[in-house]
């Protein structure tokens, strides 16, 4: 039997950790800044003329707050989705999500948009398809009000896999933006600014506190919907209202970093791991744990080899994937010993 985390305890560790990585990511760069400085600078507010200050204000602390906005979003997300589907490799993109803002946002670039509206079209766009893949999957997966969780996870691969063939049509057929598509895809935080950051928070926000509210149905849906329903569960509405918040709260993110793979994959898996399934625990847990690592992840992008900027989804893949592979191979090890 694995030893289990207490919840205080993590989140106390987890607090704390998130702190450390906060620092570190306002203070290392191309620029270092010490920690005296910065306290200084967050204490007295942006002042002109202070380079310090404008680089903490400007570039720093939007970036590191919409990493941290970004990262417990997708392991919220992911939290429901393997809750959901009872299945621990669902992440939050299997909805068709990633994909579908992907496409906006492709659109948008071989069709000039961002550049001739400006800063938000990409975003804009990016959210739209987002919200309108989701649609379309759960318009596929839902008949007289009931929707089957099954033909919801099917139906969303198959949208992502359709929607990825556009991608890489739209690719061929306008060479010249290939690598202005490829830099969005891969996922990165270099377009944070305050306005993101905000516009992020206001939908990620409220959106986490509804499935927090929603931690006991989930913990019941867990069993399967049967189980819950003899639980006093309303199955259908909570599961639209899970579907939809998830939805939402991951559009918002990739709307302006780009598709960042892992986070809610390995993120919940661990969270899972260390403290059990309880997800009035798991959810926040999960929250502050994927905003820590992924402000990590993009420190360790935009220092790895300065000036060079590497997109962030890289680094969660590069070092999420084979450690999800290592957490699958020992969760089977210890099952098959038992």
């Amino acid at each position: 039997m694995r030893k289990r985390v207490p919840g205080r305890t993590y989140l106390v560790a987890v607090t704390a950790l998130v702190a450390v990585s906060v620092s570190l990511g306002l203070a290392l760069g191309t620029v270092f800044i010490p920690i005296g400085e910065i306290t200084r600078i967050l204490k007295e507010g942006p002042r002109q003329g202070d380079t310090f200050s404008l680089i903490i204000w400007t570039l720093r602390f939007p970036r590191v707050l919409l990493a941290f906005v970004e990262g417990a979003s997708l392991s919220v997300a992911g939290v429901v989705m393997q809750g959901l589907f009872r299945n621990p490799m669902a992440d939050p993109y299997v909805l068709g999500v990633a994909s579908g803002a992907s496409l906006g946002a492709v659109v948008g670039i071989v069709m000039g948009i961002g550049k001739a509206l400006g800063l938000w079209a990409l975003p804009g766009l990016a959210f739209l398809g987002a919200i309108g893949s989701t649609l379309f999957v759960y318009a596929l997966s839902t008949k007289k009000g009931r929707t089957d969780t099954w033909t919801l996870l099917l139906s969303g691969i198959a949208v992502s896999s359709l929607v990825s063939s556009l991608i890489a049509l739209i690719m061929v057929l306008w060479r010249e933006r290939v690598e202005e598509i490829v830099f969005w895809t891969m996922g990165g935080l270099s377009r944070a600014s305050w306005q993101s950051v905000l516009a992020a928070a206001c939908y990620s926000l409220p959106g986490m506190w509804v499935l927090w509210l929603q931690a006991r149905p989930l913990n019941a849906l867990s069993f399967g919907e049967e189980s819950a329903f003899h639980l006093g569960v309303a199955v259908e509405k909570s599961k639209r209202i899970l579907l939809w918040a998830s939805a939402l709260i991951t559009a918002s993110g990739v709307a302006f970093t780009g598709p960042v793979g892992f986070v809610g994959l390995v993120v919940p898996h661990v969270v899972r791991l260390l403290t059990g399934p309880d997800h009035r625990w798991l959810l926040p847990l999960s929250a502050l744990t994927g905003g820590n690592v992924l402000i990590l992840a993009d420190l360790l992008a935009r220092t790895l080899r300065p000036p060079l900027e590497i997109p962030v989804g890289v680094i969660t893949a590069l070092f999420g994937a084979p450690f999800f592979l290592y957490l699958l191979f020992k969760t089977r090890r210890s099952g098959m010993d038992e």
